[in-house]
């Protein structure tokens, strides 16, 4: 008797604590939350330009017809990326449409398909030097539209540290033209971000 009534006193008390939690009305803060009203354009959330860069690499990957178990294995972040995008944006139609060309990728992809199995020359998804260059030169953008200069300057810190790497001779000789192409091209741009931020935040 005495363990009926311990359990059926813990059980009143489990209810009670859920009423209480879910009771409580949802509040998006002080400024409220308008990450929710954002229907197009580039946002200023470094997750956006993670999934950006892989959803380019994942067309990449299927103009070059490459390994699809290894597609599939880079996928899976992307998947939970776009999952915690579409909650934080859920008006944002570029990422609703990124999202469903992801699904529909994967859904076709054969689950026996090994995943260990490497790219082939010419797909430089999983090179992190060019993808850190690539997503924290486009985050750095956003930033400073966004007067945020000293996460800037930290952005820029990576993409300067990469180029370094990029810019070596027969680095990217096997990178398709255009991806060369845009690497070179915007070396001018991001010494123009990196001296705005220096200046901004009276650095030398």
């Amino acid at each position: 008797m005495k363990l009926s009534k311990a359990v059926s006193c813990l059980f009143a008390c489990a209810l009670l604590l859920a009423f209480l939690i879910l009771g409580q009305p949802l509040r998006a803060g002080l400024y409220g939350d308008p990450g929710k009203d954002i229907a197009t354009g580039d946002l200023n959330d470094q997750d956006y330009w993670w999934t950006k860069y892989d959803i380019m690499m994942l067309d990449l990957a299927l103009k070059q017809q490459q390994p699809e178990g290894r597609i599939a294995f880079n996928l899976a972040s992307t998947q939970k990326r776009l999952d915690d995008l579409t909650t934080k944006y859920p008006k944002h139609e570029e990422l609703k449409k990124w999202k469903a060309h992801v699904d529909d990728v994967v859904s076709k992809i054969d689950p026996n398909a090994p995943r260990g199995t490497y790219f082939k020359v010419g797909m430089p998804w999983e090179e992190s030097n060019f993808a850190q260059l690539w997503v924290n030169f486009h985050y750095a953008q956003t930033l400073i539209a966004a007067n945020d200069y000293e996460q800037a300057y930290s952005m820029l810190t990576n993409v300067m540290q990469n180029y370094d790497i990029m810019l070596k001779p027969d680095r990217m000789k096997d990178y398709p033209e255009d991806l060369r192409k845009w690497v070179t091209d915007n070396k001018p741009e991001a010494d123009r971000m990196m001296a705005l931020c220096k200046e901004k935040l009276h650095q030398k």
